[in-house]
């Protein structure tokens, strides 16, 4: 089952945000987003690198971007990766 989030009335970096809090929760899986602000485009991507995810699709069209993300089961773990954000909205 591919689980949706609309992000779309929100601004950044609150779709980010929730893209992250999501996939934390989820030890494996899809997730489909939709969000407007292209400003959480490339946090989103670097969430992605670091989370054991595969971004199966990237577009937008008419002003939203949408993404298909799986998130695999990793047998190694690694809960001591420390993550810094060094961009701002």
């Amino acid at each position: 089952m591919v689980e949706e989030l609309d992000l779309t009335s929100l601004e950044c970096p609150e779709p980010f945000m929730k893209v992250v809090a999501k996939l934390m929760k989820m030890d494996s899986g899809e997730l489909k987003i939709r969000y407007k602000d292209p400003k959480c485009r490339e946090m989103i991507l670097e969430a992605m690198k670091l989370m054991n995810c595969q971004v199966l699709e990237d577009k937008q069209a008419n002003g939203i971007f949408s993404m298909h993300i799986k998130k695999e089961k990793s047998s190694m773990d690694k809960p001591n990766k420390k993550v810094e954000l060094t961009g701002s909205c």
